[in-house]
């Protein structure tokens, strides 16, 4: 428990934006003692934030995480179809599917496309509900219910926090399956490990990808989560390897 907090904190900080706030509060701490260095770290505070907000940084940094598997091909049977948990806002002034962020909408997407093209599949949706007041597989399960899917080829997992316990949940169901694990383009190289590790064949499916080899040139807020999502991938990657190796 004291990890999976630890986790979320220090991932918290160590993104651009944070960590560009935390670089000029430095700065301006340092600015009456050592003038030259609280002057440096706020003219480099700056540049970082420049340069994480501008486009072809920005996709230069996440284009690693992204490009290796190709969409998922639809003549390929399954026999589940795994949408890793996200994150949604419960608001019941607006549709559940505007409750999901964009993310985990697409992700959703992706797997009733894949599950339509597959009518005796199973779909799985997972994922605790955090601060919020639902489960954000209850979420997923009420939108895909909604959308068409019959309530009973649908299980949920609302108790998981992260992709490791959604492998380890999930294990028992996919094991011997063919299923495909659909999640953003930078998080399935991450998240396939923790499936193969237990024995488990899963098929790649990437459901959104946000960088581009035609970049953009403008300086905005769309560049800044291309890096967030690059240093959180790259982040998630070390406490992967440090905690499994």
């Amino acid at each position: 428990m004291i990890a999976f907090y630890l986790k979320k904190v220090l991932g918290m900080l160590l993104m651009p934006i944070p960590l560009t706030l935390i670089l000029m509060l430095a700065g301006l701490a340092l600015l009456r003692r050592r003038p030259r260095l609280g002057r440096g770290l706020i003219g480099g505070a700056a540049l970082w934030l420049a340069l994480t907000s501008w486009h072809p940084v920005a996709d230069r940094l996440l284009a690693p995480f992204e490009d290796n598997y190709p969409v998922f091909d639809l003549s390929q049977p399954v026999e589940v179809v795994v949408v890793l948990g996200g994150c949604h806002a419960t608001d019941n002034s607006v549709p559940p599917a505007g409750q999901l962020c964009s993310s985990s909408l697409f992700r959703l997407t992706e797997g009733l496309r894949i599950l339509a093209a597959n009518p005796q599949a199973l779909l799985t949706v997972s994922g605790y509900a955090g601060p919020d007041a639902r489960p954000h597989a209850e979420v997923m399960q009420e939108i895909a219910i909604s959308m068409g899917v019959a309530a009973g080829r649908i299980h949920a997992f609302p108790q998981v926090r992260d992709t490791a316990e959604e492998a380890a949940l999930l294990a028992p169901l996919l094991q011997g399956k063919a299923f495909a694990l659909v999640s953003e383009a930078s998080h399935l190289p991450r998240a396939l490990p923790f499936f193969t590790a237990r024995g488990l064949a899963p098929l790649p499916a990437p459901a959104m990808k946000m960088s581009s080899p035609d970049s953009d040139w403008r300086l905005e807020a769309r560049a800044a989560l291309k890096s967030e999502r690059a240093f959180y991938e790259g982040l998630g990657r070390l406490w992967q390897w440090l905690r499994h190796g």
